[in-house]
């Protein structure tokens, strides 16, 4: 991947390719003008925007041009199609039978989100475009921060439940939403919603655990 000065200028010459201004740009990207500035000159771009940078310009230069491989956030084939991006799409609802596998038991379709909103989230998150998929949650335990039918938005490429946090997960036969604590030895699964109760996942058990990805953003606007 390009780097300082070299990706400062890549960065120029996207810019003056798609024909919008150093402002404009800096209201793309939620950052201050100085800071675009900084970036041209000198290509001080934090690891976490080069996602929702390389989207930004993806309708007008290609992964070759940032030299940048596809975990980086860059995939070609989610190109910026009038201002929208296409993402999975997956309904708890669906889930039938075990559930193993996030893919097989529960998509069930795509979804176009406006280009503008998917650029917000990979700023605050800094997970790759090609980790997010959206989820349709089904029931009320984890109200009020996530409500029956909410839409979220999980990183697919989360496996392991490496901090505390919201994640989409199976467990045994069903599949849940539930915020997970890692203790010394279990995991702790709760409810946000006081009326269901808690349980743990002991160190032994953990072999009926797939983890299919942590929710990171709710379609209200807010990050988990």
């Amino acid at each position: 991947m390009l780097t300082g000065k070299e990706l400062g200028a890549a960065i120029e010459a996207a810019r003056l390719k798609k024909g919008v201004s150093k402002v404009t740009l800096a209201r793309a990207m939620e950052i201050k003008p100085p800071s675009v500035q900084d970036w041209i000159h000198h290509g001080r771009v934090a690891k976490s925007r080069l996602g929702a940078l390389f989207q930004y310009f993806s309708d007008v230069v290609g992964p070759e041009h940032w030299g940048v491989r596809e975990e980086w956030g860059y995939n070609p084939s989610l190109r910026i199609v009038d201002g929208m991006v296409t993402l999975p799409q997956y309904d708890l609802k669906a889930a039938a039978g075990p559930g193993r596998y996030l893919e097989a038991q529960l998509r069930v379709g795509a979804v176009q989100v406006c280009q503008d909103i998917v650029a917000r989230i990979l700023r605050n998150s800094g997970v790759a475009l090609t980790s997010l998929a959206l989820v349709t949650v089904a029931g009320d335990s984890m109200e009020p921060t996530i409500n029956d039918g909410d839409i979220v938005v999980i990183d697919r490429s989360v496996e392991t439940i490496d901090r505390d946090g919201v994640y989409l997960f199976t467990f045994g036969d069903e599949t849940f939403i539930k915020r997970i604590q890692r203790m010394p030895k279990s995991l702790s699964v709760n409810s946000d919603n006081g009326l269901y109760k808690g349980w743990e996942i002991s160190s032994e058990e953990t072999s009926s655990l797939h983890v299919h990805g942590r929710v990171i953003w709710a379609w209200l606007g807010k990050p988990i």
